[in-house]
């Protein structure tokens, strides 16, 4: 056993199995039930093929696991970019097998591709986000913040108070194409996991999340 690795890393004895990962509560001050809640409203729309729905409810299940097993977000964000990648599969079955046509090995397309595709198509769109304005106030108060930091590094003082009040939401905020932000960050986290990697910072799991169940969503809502 090398012993350079974390005892939280290591498989875990049974009597310790069903205790929290010691670094869930230096990042969290929720407990099981909160983690639960948060995780319970990625929910798919009945229209979603049986197949995928399930795929997704695994990678949620993984998600509320990292309680007890921290490195299980990587997981679960793994697997969530995988039931994203299946969903697309399923709806756009023509243009995957129109693809594998073009190349002599029938290469299919990754979920860049895939999700290019359904953005081109208007499959899936911003405007159509239900938690846009979320996002439009997650980047204004980012901005707030930045300026801020460099508001108290030119006065030479160490601490700022948040005032709410002064976090305004602009419409280049709401016209933010996340869509196409995300797409571009896929090979990137995807490569990430797919040739290992010792990445371990979870709080882009929840976004990854919220933008599979809004296009999975949006790939099957009625029209």
């Amino acid at each position: 056993m090398n012993s350079e690795i974390a005892e939280c890393d290591l498989l875990k004895l049974p009597e310790r199995s069903c205790s929290p990962d010691s670094r869930t509560h230096v990042f969290y001050k929720t407990d099981l039930r909160d983690q639960y809640e948060a995780i319970a409203c990625f929910i798919l729309n009945l229209d979603v093929p049986t197949e995928v729905a399930i795929h997704f409810e695994t990678a949620k299940n993984l998600y509320l696991y990292a309680w007890f097993v921290y490195r299980f977000y990587s997981v679960a964000e793994q697997q969530a970019l995988a039931s994203l990648e299946f969903a697309l599969r399923e709806r756009l079955q023509d243009f995957v097998a129109a693809e594998m046509k073009k190349h002599p090995k029938a290469i299919e397309s990754g979920l860049k591709k895939l999700l290019g595709h359904a953005i081109k198509g208007g499959l899936v769109r911003n405007e159509n986000f239900s938690n846009r304005e979320h996002w439009a106030r997650k980047l204004a108060k980012s901005r707030y913040s930045f300026l801020k930091s460099e508001e108290m590094r030119s006065a030479g003082i160490n601490s700022w108070v948040e005032d709410e009040s002064e976090i305004k939401v602009t419409q280049e905020d709401l016209d933010f194409d996340g869509l196409g932000d995300f797409q571009e960050s896929i090979p990137r986290v995807r490569n990430s996991y797919a040739h290992g990697s010792g990445y371990l910072y979870p709080a882009p799991v929840r976004r990854t999340f919220e933008m599979v169940t809004e296009i999975i969503n949006q790939l099957y809502q009625k029209r």
